[in-house]
């Protein structure tokens, strides 16, 4: 299995290197606004990071998307500057059609693409591909990180997950944010032969610490975000009030930092990669 996966991984950046769809000379002019960190990081990803002239608040990855302009936050967008970037195409989250719709009005190219499910986040790669002149290594790539899933494939087992995807840090946890049903983070989690502890279809519910100690999961998988500073000792100290539950007392509770853990991105599959190094 070892052997397969290094096999798998080394094909997939052999595509990344070599790769290049015949009508990139035909797009190296075009002209890309992207809002929302994951669809900056999918385009750079493709091999078009060049071609962004603008992109929403909180891009910082990779490194150059720290120095891509910004002309929007997710909810509204600055229409005088976006226009002056003439941009050939704008990309969008699909929650985002009031700018959509501002857009639409000066006769500005947008397109609306979902990354909330696993497949969806594969199914980007190929349709920002066929829009920027990098279809066939979207494809190319779609198809490696398929067999790369595969691997990672488990039978299903009984046990349960409960995610924490934001919570208080550095003191004792009274609520968390958690993850529904639907999502990526929940067919990462199924892909992996568990349950989702959380029985809900709200994406991120706010729940407190007697609903975790009343689920009482086998494992809990804590994501935490690059600017937190604590150490994984002092992290899992937070979560010291669920000493009684399954998960803390079989050692299962698991930190896991960095932004890449809850943007629907590329780097999504580093994330499945960290679970199965843990055991998971």
């Amino acid at each position: 299995m070892k052997i397969s996966k290094l096999l798998i991984l080394t094909f997939t950046m052999t595509v990344l290197i070599n790769c290049e769809d015949r009508r990139t000379s035909g797009t190296s002019d075009l002209r890309i606004i992207a809002l929302s960190p994951s669809l900056v990081e999918t385009v750079f990803f493709l091999g078009g990071g060049k071609n962004i002239v603008g992109a929403s608040s909180f891009c910082n990855y990779p490194e150059e998307a720290k120095n891509i302009p910004v002309v929007a936050n997710v909810s509204d967008i600055n229409l005088e500057y976006a226009v002056k970037l003439k941009p050939d195409i704008v990309l969008l989250m699909p929650g985002q059609d009031n700018i959509a719709a501002k857009l639409n009005l000066l006769n500005i190219k947008t397109l609306k693409v979902s990354q909330e499910k696993l497949d969806d986040i594969l199914n980007s790669f190929t349709v920002i591909g066929r829009e920027i002149g990098r279809e066939q290594r979207a494809l190319a790539v779609k198809d490696s990180l398929n067999k790369v899933l595969e691997s990672y494939k488990k039978p299903a087992n009984n046990k349960t997950v409960l995610i924490s995807a934001g919570r208080e840090y550095g003191t004792g946890i009274t609520y968390i944010f958690s993850n529904g049903h639907t999502g990526f983070l929940n067919d990462i989690i199924k892909l992996m032969g568990y349950s989702n502890a959380l029985d809900t279809a709200v994406p991120y519910p706010k729940i407190g610490a007697e609903t975790v100690m009343t689920l009482d999961p086998d494992i809990i998988i804590d994501l935490v975000p690059s600017d937190i500073t604590s150490s994984t000792e002092e992290l899992l100290k937070d979560w010291e009030l669920f000493r009684t539950t399954k998960a803390w007392k079989n050692d299962a509770i698991f930190i896991l930092k960095g932004d890449h853990t809850t943007i629907p991105g590329p780097r999504i599959f580093d994330l499945i990669k960290e679970l199965n190094e843990k055991g998971l």
